[in-house]
């Protein structure tokens, strides 16, 4: 079965390079942009083996990738993380395999853990 990663994408973005709020919505979209973009070239190198889904709080905005195996989606009314712990469960009660939570947020990869998922920590930086 093709191991599924749920990418907490707000999360990670904002976490690898140090800012948030308002006043950097334009350089976040950009850099949500660049993630989507690198995520979507490794889908295609490593096509059949893994999928991706990008999650990111707010409203749409056009973040694409030809990568079929890449999914960007955005928690509107809900938050991102809520959207991430659904989709760890509905994987488990599925029986696929487990999936991983790609996040710096140590709270929801807890969560994550405890649901019968895996957590990769996304530090800093990163």
């Amino acid at each position: 079965m093709v191991h599924l990663y749920c990418v907490d994408g707000t999360n990670v973005v904002r976490g690898a390079y140090g800012y948030g709020g308002a006043d950097f919505r334009e350089q976040e979209d950009a850099d949500a942009e660049r993630l989507v973009t690198a995520l979507g070239q490794l889908c295609e190198a490593l096509q059949g083996r893994i999928e991706v889904e990008v999650i990111f709080d707010g409203t749409f905005r056009a973040l694409r990738s030809s990568a079929s195996n890449l999914r960007v989606r955005f928690a509107r009314e809900v938050e991102a993380d809520d959207l991430i712990l659904d989709r760890v469960r509905s994987r488990r009660y599925e029986g696929g395999s487990r999936m991983t939570v790609v996040t710096g947020d140590g709270e929801l990869g807890r969560m994550a853990i405890d649901e019968g998922g895996r957590w990769q920590r996304v530090g800093r930086g990163a």
